[in-house]
């Protein structure tokens, strides 16, 4: 039979209620509290598209992505691609995700597809070239002289006679300068603007063109040809009637422009791309008494690894040789580095500050930094929620930009005007349309906002969380790990002073956490010929007794007795969830352990400021809160892992539900709360069912989540509105001849650098007297960190 809540098999007879079966107390009191609708309410499951079977994942940084169109682009050539399965990429980070099929197509070979279509694709691990960003710089200085140069020849000799200001026979003196060299000097200048510093506008175009789809680089490209082609034809008509000035300073603006955006995005999203590259895929293991670079995919349990000062730990490991100071604030939360020498064990993704270490691998080769760097992969290269559907609307308003233009042109010719003023007004629409505000309003805050995040302590592991996270109503709080610290602690000892050195070395060789709280007691004694009862305890061999410490099922299944007395004396010495560990030799229990779940210290302060704005409610596998209860509004005893998504399920019916819990245990209930906030490491399943994971053991993290969520989506609103208040304003202003191209091209730019400034500033505030915590990723010069290795 099965519990009819959780779905686990009931005891017999089993526990019910209203003719339902259940498996324990817990499940039948979450029934007794919400009655029948706790079953019919049900999670929706969002539906995703599945991975094929014999698909692998690969992660690639792009460079040269322009616009949001640049992301539709990316999987148009994924999709042509023999081997590759999907592609999806984010503007804002520059990253992608593909799934490709290694039968068909090496990793090695898929930065090569992206780059025959004109963009800078690598994978990874790979360091990115020295020449790019010179390349970029060099274009940038060429197009700013260039550009002031020709506008200053223009301002000279032709808009003067534009303006009415002058006339052709003003310059009779100097006429041969005037009307024969500044014509050609125009000519050679802005070819060299157009074709060498608007190159990458061109290609951009091209590209698309490639692969039949319309971007932003289409629009510019038509914009500066037209402009430029029409002076070049009449360079050879009217010297007077030219517009080289409008095609040299629009690149120049877009190149300017896009220099400056790259630069904030990077300073936005540095932190985050930083931790992103400390994940070293390859690792330096011993093999055959030889040292070599492998795959991490390729070590082997029992592996030797040797980590050098510097260096990321590549996987989980123990330490055999060797001692070093090491930064593991990602993924503790600790922000000083600690000390870690022979026996002790180091966490993949950590950096090993000072010294040296050569760590073993344990039975299964695992990673926290590598499920930490999957889940920012996964998260920077995803679109979803709000920013999917932007990115189709900005899909669609190139070309409709086009045939707007288009009609603009030949509305002011059928009006009378002339073809001049028919030229500026579709090429000032052309240009002032920018979908690049709406493809960089989201992605872009969101890539800042999980780089702030990462400097709290804080990881967000889902894509949309900031467009789709509500005010939250009710706070659902687990209690083991939340509220308290989940390490075990000795509270009380009963009996003679032997039972303590004793205890303790028999529960040396358990790994439970009630035995390593024993087993801290003392370290003098040492035990043999032990034997671990998975649950109930252990025996061993201590100073020629047989010692045995555990729970009363041990002692009776060992048919040893437990006096009336020391029960009653270790009943009355423990509290709540508080756990009773006898100790015996000699066929009878000498004495008692009491130790319980140690409560996290800011834990009051924590859930009083929670309801200030909300309910709470705790959740609790024990029976007893244990004191918890007297703070909070609403308490579920009792509850298994398995029936408290049902809880939370049935807790939505009142209003949005946060929970905050472990990402392990508790992965059910934070995959059914409106938002899931998952302390402890970043693991895989952590990342599936929360939306965030705060590593460490700082509460108070949590309102930093909350703050972060607001303002974010508070940045995100702007940013849009804002989007949509420059398109609504310009391309009016476009369309009735009232805008220049050259306007029209700083207002472009100035939009979407407005957008990048928002996006980008600071979004945490830094509260009095607690600094913002950094995370490490390089070692800092000197003997800054020295002293936690002597401590």
């Amino acid at each position: 039979m099965i519990c009819k809540l959780c779905g686990l098999p009931t005891p017999m007879p089993p526990l019910q209620a209203d003719g339902h079966d259940f498996c324990c107390h817990g499940c039948r009191e979450v029934y007794r509290s919400f009655g029948e609708a706790v079953f019919a309410t049900e999670r929706e499951a969002t539906p995703e598209a599945a991975a094929p079977l014999n698909g692998k994942e690969a992660y690639l940084w792009i460079d040269g992505m322009h616009c949001a169109s640049c992301e539709f682009l990316i999987t148009k050539i994924a999709a042509r691609t023999h081997g590759i399965f999907t592609a999806v990429s984010s503007y804002a980070t520059s990253t992608a995700k593909i799934i490709y099929d290694p039968a068909l197509i090496r990793e090695s070979e898929l930065p090569a597809v992206f780059a025959q279509s004109g963009y800078r694709a690598r994978l990874r691990g790979e360091a990115a070239p020295d020449y790019d960003e010179r390349q970029d710089l060099l274009r940038l200085l060429t197009g700013g002289s260039l550009a002031a140069t020709v506008m200053m020849l223009s301002m000279l000799f032709i808009y003067p006679i534009h303006a009415g200001l002058a006339v052709p026979g003003d310059f009779d003196a100097i006429r041969w300068v005037a009307f024969d060299v500044t014509p050609k000097a125009l000519f050679v200048l802005c070819t060299i603007l157009v074709f060498y510093v608007g190159l990458p506008i061109l290609r951009g175009a091209w590209t698309g063109i490639r692969v039949g789809m319309l971007n932003m680089d289409s629009l510019l490209a038509l914009s500066i040809l037209s402009t430029y082609g029409y002076s070049v034809i009449q360079l050879f008509r009217d010297p007077l009637d030219l517009y080289f000035e409008v095609a040299g300073t629009l690149v120049a603006v877009i190149t300017i422009g896009r220099f400056l955006e790259r630069d904030a995005k990077l300073s936005a999203t540095r932190e985050l791309n930083s931790i992103m590259q400390a994940w070293s895929p390859q690792a330096c293991v011993q093999r055959d008494g030889t040292y070599l670079m492998c795959a991490i995919d390729e070590v082997l349990p029992g592996d030797r690894i040797f980590v050098r000062s510097g260096e990321t730990v590549p996987v989980d490991g123990d330490v055999v040789d060797g001692e070093g100071a090491v930064d593991e604030s990602l993924l503790t939360g600790e922000p000083y580095p600690v000390s870690r020498g022979v026996g002790e064990k180091v966490l993949g993704g950590s950096v090993l500050l000072e010294g040296k270490l050569e760590i073993e691998t344990g039975p299964v080769v695992e990673s926290r930094m590598a499920n930490l760097a999957q889940i920012l992969w996964n998260t920077q290269s995803a679109t979803a929620g709000m920013q999917s559907r932007v990115d189709r609307i900005s899909r669609k308003f190139v070309p409709a930009v086009l045939l707007l233009a288009s009609l603009v042109g030949f509305g002011f010719l059928i009006s009378g005007a002339s073809f001049e003023k028919a030229l500026l007004a579709s090429l000032a629409t052309l240009i002032v349309s920018c979908p690049c505000t709406f493809g960089l309003a989201i992605p872009l805050t969101t890539a800042a906002a999980i780089a702030s995040a990462l400097r709290r302590g804080i990881i967000v592991t889902s894509a949309d969380l900031f467009e789709r996270a509500p005010r939250i109503d009710i706070v659902a709080i687990d209690k083991t790990g939340t509220l308290s610290t989940g390490n075990m602690a000795v509270v009380k000892v009963i009996g003679p002073p032997e039972v303590i050195s004793r205890a303790a070395a028999v529960e040396r060789a358990s790994n439970h956490p009630v035995a390593r709280a024993i087993a801290r007691l003392d370290k003098q004694r040492t035990a043999s010929d032990t034997e671990i009862h998975p649950g109930r305890g252990a025996l061993a061999n201590v100073g020629g007794r047989r010692v045995a410490v555990g729970s009363r099922a041990l002692f009776a299944t060992l048919g040893w007795s437990i006096p009336g007395p020391l029960a009653m004396q270790a009943a009355n010495g423990a509290a709540g969830d508080s756990v009773i560990s006898y100790v015996g030799w000699e066929g009878s229990a000498q004495g008692a352990i009491v130790s319980r779940d140690q409560s996290r210290p800011e834990w009051e302060r924590v859930v009083e400021r929670l309801r200030r704005d909300s309910r709470v409610v705790l959740l609790t596998g024990a029976e007893h809160p244990n004191g918890y209860e007297a703070l909070v509004d609403e308490v579920h005893a009792g509850v298994p892992p398995e029936a408290k998504a049902a809880v939370i399920r049935r807790l939505k019916a009142g209003g949005r539900v946060a929970m905050i819990g472990d990402g392990s245990n508790d992965a059910p209930a934070l995959a059914a709360a409106d938002l899931g906030i998952a302390f402890g490491a970043p693991t895989s399943l952590a990342a599936e069912a929360a939306d965030m994971v705060i590593p460490g053991e700082r509460l108070e993290s949590v309102f930093d989540a909350f703050e972060l969520i607001d303002t974010t989506r508070r940045r995100i609103r702007q940013n849009l509105g804002w989007a949509l208040a420059y398109n609504l304003v310009a391309i009016p202003l476009a369309m009735s001849g009232l805008l220049n191209p050259l306007f029209a091209a700083l207002a472009m730019a100035a939009s979407s650098l407005l957008v990048v400034v928002n996006a980008t500033r600071p979004i945490l505030r830094d509260e009095p007297g607690r600094p913002a915590r950094r995370v490490m990723l390089q070692p800092p010069a000197g003997d800054a960190l020295r002293q936690p290795l002597k401590g």
